[in-house]
């Protein structure tokens, strides 16, 4: 697809973010872990996937980018029948969801428990089988069939409170949400965040990268205001295709926001051709790099808007798995004219490893046509506002919505996240 904006914008665009320097870059193939439970997929059909009509128009600001999103685990059983028929229609595999473990910790005074240690065990079993720490508003939600368990029927729980407190076991049953009281209260205060962007470079995404590289200020700057005490790892990798200048590069982490802003002013959209782009091997290399272990936050932003390759398409899902294994969330961003098959895989990235899945749209007119998601419910704000109420919401262990006034139209009924029509 291209698109009218020029390169050379999208450089003079990236020195409002940060004010750099330059480090050797890796292009090295990826390790691949232990592969993930997919399913292979049916031959296709051509069946349609049915949009929701919006409801309550508003009005954007002119020249801001859009974007609403999904919580996939808050809709769970609205998101296995859109997985079921995407399967059908597109013919890729599909992570296998089946039997989930789904909880929400509340503590001794009553409120949901963010940021406490647990781990799922088989009954019986000497090693559990995950290990991580309840999520925003004290929710756990976790697909053990994906992690290689096993499509178990019970599984044990143990909730570890801080210090020399006794942990709390309790066996649950696979398929239902329970309410889980602790003795002690729980709270999240992470030690740090581990920020990545997985970036297409394509020459479709010219535009998203000026775009985006101009937001991320916003982004890091409502991150920071949040949690100031927080010590801010930056990490960069973008993609292109087999048979461009580079298929994956792998730029690392970094302290320093002059270095980050040294990698985005790098960037141009070239290569590519029309579709699809190498973004399997870039998850994979994102899931591969040295995360810190421990309280705090691990999280990818992988803005795209072509899947991987149709035979690379199970790599991508066991490149969610690998960041699974690691507590690394994975929020997909879906660009300009995104595909079914990109939605379709990076939403089963986004559930499998806690994140979400958003998706620009056209209420500020900004640059071509943004695809209509498969969602029954959303609400439309700046693009800025909403990557900040995620990232704001992750830090804090709390889910933070957006003010009425930032509200541009809503879609369905929406409720804190869920679908509720």
């Amino acid at each position: 697809m291209t698109k009218i904006i020029s390169i050379p914008r999208i450089a003079l665009l990236a020195t409002a973010f940060l004010a750099g320097c330059e480090i050797p870059v890796s292009e090295s193939k990826p390790r691949m872990e232990s592969p993930v439970a997919v399913e292979a997929a049916p031959p296709a059909m051509a069946e349609p996937l049915v949009l929701p009509p919006a409801s309550n128009p508003g009005a954007a600001r002119r020249g801001v980018i859009t974007a609403g999103d999904i919580d996939d685990a808050l809709n769970l059983a609205a998101f296995t029948r859109y997985q079921a028929k995407a399967r059908k229609k597109l013919g890729l595999p599909m992570v296998n969801l089946s039997n989930p473990i789904m909880a929400q910790l509340r503590g001794a005074d009553g409120k949901p428990a963010p940021g406490v240690r647990v781990t799922l065990s088989k009954p019986g079993a000497a090693q559990p089988f995950y290990s991580g720490y309840s999520g925003v508003d004290g929710m756990i939600t976790v697909f053990p069939a994906s992690l290689g368990a096993g499509r178990l029927r019970e599984v044990e729980l143990r909730a570890i409170p801080e210090g020399q407190g006794t942990p709390v076991v309790r066996r649950l049953t696979a398929g239902k949400r329970v309410q889980m009281q602790l003795p002690f209260k729980g709270g999240w205060s992470p030690e740090f965040l581990d920020l990545v962007f997985v970036v297409d470079t394509t020459g479709s995404m010219a535009d998203e990268i000026a775009w985006l590289t101009k937001e991320l200020r916003g982004f890091v700057g409502q991150a920071k205001r949040a949690a100031p005490r927080v010590d801010i790892r930056y990490g960069l990798v973008v993609y292109r295709d087999d048979g461009d200048a580079y298929v994956v590069k792998n730029y690392g982490f970094t302290k320093q926001r002059r270095q980050m802003q040294s990698w985005l002013s790098a960037q141009s959209a070239n290569g590519g051709g029309d579709y699809p782009e190498a973004a399997a091997r870039a998850l994979a290399s994102a899931a591969d790099m040295p995360w810190r272990k421990g309280k705090g936050e691990r999280l990818v932003i992988h803005v795209a808007d072509a899947p991987a390759h149709d035979h690379r398409a199970k790599a991508y899902l066991q490149a969610a798995r690998t960041a699974t294994v690691k507590g690394v969330q994975v929020f997909g961003l879906g660009a300009s004219g995104v595909g079914d098959e990109a939605e379709y895989l990076m939403r089963q990235a986004a559930v499998q490893t806690g994140g979400r899945y958003m998706f620009l749209t056209d209420d500020s007119g900004v640059g071509y046509g943004h695809a209509e998601p498969s969602v029954s419910c959303y609400r439309v704000t700046a693009l800025t506002d909403l990557v900040g109420r995620v990232l704001r919401s992750e830090l804090s262990g709390r889910r933070i919505e957006a003010a009425p006034s930032q509200v541009v139209r809503t879609v369905g009924s929406y409720r804190n996240g869920a679908c509720v029509n």
